[in-house]
């Protein structure tokens, strides 16, 4: 695998010192900046802007145990069974049990976590939790004003710098293979931000699929960045689809989620026949863990022929829907569906990825002073499948681990190890046209039901892809990006096809109905 993606000599590259330096700026990215001390110089690095990431698009809320019928130990119970049981128990322990207190500095920072009459938090339900344990803001906008509160707290941290644009390309190690720092490319040039402090939290992978609740720019940088730095990664086949997306026959982008919360507060699921579909597959119905969810809603879009199912909170009145649920409300008005009249047209989207870069119980890499946290990392706590409201709470827990463990780090301060392969003699071409054809072979083959000879095939196409990227010279972040996706497409379906038994969001026949590569 080629190295680096910059083929410059380091000399002649702008340099920037800084004590740590933070890529993402979405919640664990800033949360971990904000919790450094005033004394460390930070550097957050953002590909587009601090507004566009996956934290925002968080309709449903963060999962805590709070309540006085609820306890860590009943949310581990919970996040285990919907993990397949085989989350790391050591890291699972230590997030439902420091989960409390971080919603309680959340708290203390103005995060509007949405209360009673008496100033006490309301939690309400989302799927496979056996308690209300899901607190949110502002109905359903908990990750945007998350993030807006944090966004006022930066503000007031003259140690950060926000570098916008800058699009991370690849991980500088030393002759220890320790950090040394990270090269991002902006506008029309590289740049050497030097730091013995990295922390990747660039989010998920939803952009090399092509239909996703995702932001589309999100395709796993910061992994495919590790990879080729020889950075472990983990549990690659791992890929959750949201059951209901709100369906629209488009060929690509971002679909707009139709929050578990909406089924929480009585929402089911029925068939083209208006059959409630979920009532005699589960014992928990239409709050059932999301892969299965996800799957039983594939197995009746395949017996009817259709694209989609549909969602039905027709029990409830516009009034209360358009007061619980005002962004879905509109949205969905927008559309010309009334919640509280219309059945919603729903169907799987791919929205979170379980794999990632491993870490430990703090954040740590297997290269010394490089962590990730949040969605770009692998702590293991999701398992084969995650749970409701349990992103937004590791991306909280986990930035708190990496910012208090890497105040303790002390690099060996070797040599910088960067030689450019000069090497690379052709012209990248037709990145777009190629990015749409990854994105077309993850959702035929890498979707919620693969099947070996598919993946077989795909991960030939990939790999062609692959290997033209590598040779080529890359000079734009649309070229960086085409190599970033099939590096991160390829090693999902690579660690599917290694992967023999089903569990979880991993499903894999020998043998499926052709309507498969139609719908998905």
């Amino acid at each position: 695998m080629r190295r680096f993606i910059c083929n410059k000599d380091l000399c002649s590259i702008p340099n920037l010192r800084f004590d740590v330096v933070v890529v993402g700026g979405g919640l664990s990215g800033l949360y971990a900046a904000l919790l450094l001390p005033e004394t460390f110089r930070v550097a957050v690095l953002v590909k587009t802007n601090l507004h566009t990431n996956n934290s925002m698009l968080a309709q449903g809320g963060v999962a805590a145990a709070i309540g006085n019928d609820d306890s860590p130990y009943l949310h581990f119970i919970d996040s285990m069974g919907a993990g397949a049981g085989i989350s790391n128990a050591e890291c699972l322990k230590l997030m439902v049990e420091n989960g409390p207190s971080e919603i309680e500095r959340l708290v203390a920072m103005g995060v509007p976590f949405q209360t009673d009459g008496l100033g006490r938090l309301i939690t309400g339900c989302e799927g496979a939790h056996s308690r209300p344990r899901i607190l949110r803001c502002g109905g359903d906008a908990t990750g945007k004003l998350i993030i807006e509160t944090l966004l006022v707290a930066l503000q007031k941290k003259p140690n950060i710098s926000v570098f916008e644009d800058h699009y991370l390309t690849d991980i500088v190690a030393d002759s220890h293979h320790s950090a040394a720092g990270v090269l991002a490319f902006h506008r029309t040039s590289f740049y050497f931000f030097k730091a013995s402090r990295i922390v990747l939290a660039t989010g998920g992978i939803g952009g090399v699929y092509q239909i996703s609740t995702n932001e589309p720019s999100l395709v796993g940088d910061g992994i495919a960045a590790a990879m080729r730095a020889q950075v472990q990664v983990r549990n690659m086949e791992f890929v959750q689809f949201h059951p209901t997306a709100f369906y629209l026959p488009l060929p690509n982008g971002s679909h707009f989620l139709i929050s578990e919360t909406v089924r929480g507060e009585g929402a089911v699921l029925r068939n083209a026949q208006g059959v409630p579909f979920m009532e005699n597959r589960h014992t928990l119905k239409d709050l059932a863990p999301r892969d299965v969810v996800a799957r039983e809603i594939f197995k009746e879009m395949l017996a009817d022929g259709l694209d989609h199912v549909f969602l039905d909170i027709t029990t409830k009145d516009g009034d209360y829907l358009s007061g619980r649920f005002p962004n879905i409300y509109n949205h969905c008005n927008s559309l010309g569906y009334r919640m509280e009249r219309d059945l919603l047209p729903v169907a799987p989207a791919q929205h979170y990825f379980m794999g990632g870069i491993a870490t430990d119980i703090f954040g740590r890499t297997s290269m010394p002073g490089l962590y990730a946290c949040g969605e770009t990392a692998c702590t293991g706590v999701h398992g084969a499948n995650r749970l409701a409201g349990n992103s937004l709470l590791e991306c909280v827990v986990f930035a708190a681990q990496v910012a208090r463990d890497l105040q303790n780090y002390v690099p060996k301060g070797g040599i910088i190890d960067f030689v450019p392969d000069k090497q690379i003699n052709s012209s990248l071409k037709d990145a777009p046209v190629l990015q749409t054809r990854i994105k077309s072979l993850m959702q035929a083959h890498g979707g919620i039901v693969k099947q070996k000879e598919g993946l077989v095939y795909a991960i030939g196409e990939l790999t062609a892809i692959f290997d033209d990227a590598e040779r080529s010279q890359l000079a734009s972040p649309e070229h960086f990006q085409l190599l970033n996706m099939a590096t991160v497409a390829r090693g999902v379906l690579l660690s599917a096809m290694a992967r023999p038994e089903d569990m979880g969001a991993h499903w894999c026949k020998e043998e499926i109905d052709e309507q498969i590569y139609s719908g998905w």
